[in-house]
């Protein structure tokens, strides 16, 4: 049985667990004169409840079933989505690593530009252009 919505079987559900619920004090209220004065009928009671129970049961099965995928299929796309973010995150990683590689190779090459130059500038008597952009980690307090 293909369950359509799970919110009006939710709320099938409530209204099950309430009925059965007042049959449960109706019966237990009129169980003492019943069962002493129709016996029979308190048989008949508890079979009416006790079928009131399993249509319950029913009702709840169905609720899960129409639930129990939808939710096991949200669980499975998050599970994929953490797992392509991890490989995002491998990825930031690893350019990261270039990007760090390649400032230092950088860097390495302005000290080298800076030592060829150095005499040049002495010699028109200049100084270089002080940097800018960027402070080093450890110059934020000076």
């Amino acid at each position: 049985m293909g369950v359509e919505n799970p919110i009006e079987i939710l709320i099938k559900s409530q209204q099950a667990a309430i009925k059965v619920a007042t049959d449960t004090v109706k019966a237990v209220a009129g169980a003492a004169v019943t069962g002493v004065t129709q016996p029979t009928e308190l048989v008949g009671q508890v079979a009416d409840l006790a079928g009131s129970v399993a249509g319950l049961a029913g009702v709840l099965q169905n609720l899960l079933g129409a639930t129990a995928q939808p939710l096991q299929d949200v669980l499975v796309r998050q599970r994929e989505l953490a797992d392509t973010v991890a490989v995002l995150a491998d990825a930031q990683a690893d350019i990261a690593a270039v990007v760090s590689k390649l400032a230092e190779r950088h860097a390495a090459a302005v000290a080298a530009l800076e030592k060829l130059s150095s005499p040049i500038f002495m010699v028109a008597g200049t100084s270089p252009t002080a940097p800018w952009g960027r402070e080093k980690k450890g110059d934020k307090d000076a």
